[in-house]
């Protein structure tokens, strides 16, 4: 009977994976643009919009972005005057390329980090400025005398 092979190893590591993690703070204030033409827009689009407009990752949007999250404007609105699974569809597969859910951000490489963690990153940074000697090493190589 054909299988997949033998399981592979619990210590295995992707070797040609290359791609680096992103990492966005959860108190990042972003510098959103208003929806344009907000006034013919009901209240569920306007929810979404903020939405996106305050999440974390929106810290990483770029003006193409943005635009990319205006044009869904319409069709969220449409949406939720008739709900359509072909609509549905539409804004899903654009959101996931910017980053809508924890599966799509784990597909990206995101990651959230708390304030806490950036106050760590502040301080581990500022302790690896000075520099540091393995004394053990040092002796092995001959210094330091006895």
């Amino acid at each position: 009977m054909a299988g997949r092979g033998p399981r592979p190893s619990p210590n295995a590591r992707r070797t040609n994976n290359k791609h680096k993690t992103v990492a966005v703070s959860e108190d990042a204030t972003p510098k959103a643009p208003k929806l344009f033409k907000r006034a013919s827009y009901s209240t569920a689009v306007h929810r979404w919009w903020d939405t996106w407009a305050e999440s974390p990752q929106a810290e990483l949007f770029l003006s193409s972005d943005w635009e990319r999250l205006q044009m869904l404007a319409p069709l969220v609105q449409a949406y939720w005057e008739e709900p359509k699974t072909s609509i549905l569809a539409e804004i899903r597969l654009n959101e996931e390329r910017l980053g809508a859910t924890i599966r799509d951000r784990q597909s990206l490489r995101m990651t959230l980090k708390s304030p806490q963690e950036d106050d760590d990153d502040q301080e581990y940074d500022a302790a690896n400025d000075a520099p540091v000697v393995d004394m053990e090493l040092y002796r092995e190589l001959g210094g330091g005398g006895a």
